[in-house]
C-alpha cells in the first residue's frame, strides 16, 4: 500500500482495542465483527472502518452492550468518527 501508518486489518483493530480498554477497563469483552478499508469519496482519504460489540459490567448485576463502528484515518492512525447503538438482546 501507499505510506499508510495502519496497513493491516489488526492494526486497525489494535488501534481500537487500545482504546476502549482505556475507556471501559481490562473486563471489558469486546468482539469485532468486520474491518474493512475504505476510501472516502469527497476528498479521497483512506479510512479503516471498524464494526465490532462490546459488553461491559459495571455493578456486578449490572452489564451494558452495545454495538460500535469506528472510522480510523489510514494515514495517521486517528479516530474521526464513532458510532454506538444499544445491542439487540435475544
Amino acid at each position: 500500500m501507499d505510506n499508510l501508518k495502519v496497513q493491516s486489518p489488526k492494526e486497525a483493530q489494535a488501534i481500537i482495542m487500545k482504546k476502549l480498554r482505556a475507556g471501559y477497563g481490562p473486563k471489558a469483552k469486546v468482539k469485532f465483527l468486520k474491518t474493512m478499508l475504505e476510501t472516502d469519496l469527497a476528498n479521497g482519504r483512506r479510512l479503516w472502518v471498524v464494526e465490532g460489540d462490546i459488553k461491559v459490567r459495571r455493578w456486578f448485576f449490572l452489564k451494558k452492550s452495545w454495538h460500535f463502528t469506528y472510522f480510523l484515518s489510514a494515514e495517521d492512525g486517528k479516530v474521526l468518527i464513532m458510532r454506538g447503538r444499544k445491542a439487540k438482546t435475544v
